[in-house]
């Protein structure tokens, strides 16, 4: 008997990962320009030396293990520019290029490269910056926004990712509509925040941040940091939410988004497994 052997009727897409992460380096070049437009062009040597320190450390990691280069699928890029938009517009300029060099080195490569990482590669530097040169991290003011004209510029910005909360919305509503981002978890995310500040009856004005947003729609859209199942995806927002607020209530929620979105990566492992849907007539793990 003859066997007819062809491929299976799979859905194909347009949609590459190289895709997700040009559009994400475009989405975040707005911001960058308006953090440069506000703090000068110290800001643009900040956001250029963190780029190439990581296209280089990169660079140097493939070639020493004699691994494919892959600098030009843009991850790289991405990593240096979100670590410098999450710098003070006053730190040294050696800092983006340590915390690069840490960022692509250690979070990155040391876990087996892009998507086998543990934690998000960004906040994993920014952590360790923090941890290392707190005073210099420490930003010169906290934004608060008091009025509607504060989403459009923020003057309080103590970050450069600060300057303009409204770009940053407005960017990340159009990677979630290119269907670049799930929005599972930017929304199970910021119901649960608003919802625990409601009922602690916290001040919003100082939560509605510049950080808070890139946060919630650049950093959380790591698909290496988020469970792959759907329930999962909404229960990793849930607890990103729950541990801003509780770090947030008894310190700042400038440092708490990063700080509770970097203790959710650790248990995203456990949230994955427990929200596995049971296969047909199978027993659920």
């Amino acid at each position: 008997m003859a066997f007819t052997i062809s491929a299976p009727p799979h859905h194909r897409e347009a949609l590459t990962v190289n895709k997700i992460i040009w559009g994400k380096i475009l989405a975040l070049v707005p911001i960058s320009l308006f953090s440069i437009y506000f703090f000068g062009l110290y800001a643009l040597g900040l956001i250029i030396a963190s780029i190439l320190a990581a296209v280089a450390t990169e660079f140097a990691i493939q070639k020493a293990f004699n691994h494919k280069v892959t600098i030009a699928d843009g991850h790289a890029v991405l990593i240096g520019l979100m670590l410098a938009l999450l710098l003070p517009p006053e730190v040294p300029i050696w800092m983006p290029m340590i915390g690069s060099l840490f960022a692509v080195g250690v979070g990155k490569h040391a876990f087996g490269d892009m998507g086998s990482y543990v934690f998000n590669p960004v906040l994993g530097a920014w952590v360790f910056l923090n941890l290392s040169w707190g005073k210099m991290m420490t930003p010169a003011s906290l934004p608060h926004i008091g009025n509607f004209s504060d989403l459009i510029v923020e003057k309080g910005a103590g970050f450069l990712v600060g300057v303009s909360p409204i770009a940053l919305l407005a960017a990340g509503i159009v990677l979630i509509l290119m269907k670049y981002v799930d929005w599972r978890v930017p929304i199970s995310f910021f119901v649960t925040t608003f919802l625990l500040l409601f009922l602690l009856k916290e001040d919003i004005s100082y939560v509605i941040t510049g950080v808070f947003f890139f946060g919630m729609l650049f950093i959380l859209s790591d698909t290496a940091m988020t469970p792959i199942t759907k329930d999962g995806r909404i229960v990793f927002g849930i607890a990103c939410g729950l541990l801003t607020v509780v770090y947030g209530y008894f310190a700042d929620y400038v440092f708490a988004v990063l700080y509770g979105l970097f203790l959710a990566n650790s248990i995203s492992p456990l949230i994955e497994r427990i929200t596995i849907p049971k296969s047909i007539g199978g027993v659920k793990k």
